[in-house]
């Protein structure tokens, strides 16, 4: 199951980006995945609730996947054409030199956090003292 480890690459992102923010949420995580990653939606958005359960800052968070089927440009003909498995030709002229445009995608796209204010950081916490 490596969609464990993709949710386990991403939470490093995130917390790496939460530093730059003290006391932030995280709202929504968006990430992009092409077909040929193999990665079953369902298995990383429960891999990602279960990882991200008990942490405060990702807790009430949710993880949102966009799909990307995977298609390439025959070199030869200039074809493009879908994509189903990581070896291919193109169905035009059946060979084999072609570039793959999209599909291979693993893409931390956005996040959206809510920023918390220093005055309810310090309601949350009554042992936090703010010199404003």
């Amino acid at each position: 199951m490596h969609e464990m480890s993709i949710v386990e690459a991403l939470l490093g992102t995130i917390r790496d980006e939460l530093r730059r923010h003290p006391g932030a949420r995280v709202q929504t995580v968006r990430v992009r995945i092409g077909a040929l990653r193999l990665v079953e939606p369902a298995v990383l958005q429960f891999s990602y609730q279960a990882a991200v359960r008990d942490t405060t800052p990702l807790a009430d968070s949710r993880l949102e996947i966009q799909q990307v089927e995977a298609s390439a440009r025959c070199d030869v003909c200039s074809l493009e054409f879908p994509v189903e498995e990581s070896w291919f030709e193109c169905p035009r002229c059946r060979s084999a030199h072609a570039r793959l445009l999209k599909g291979d995608e693993l893409l931390l796209t956005s996040l959206e956090i809510e920023e918390v204010s220093p005055s309810h950081l310090k309601a949350m916490n009554p042992h936090v003292h703010c010199n404003s």
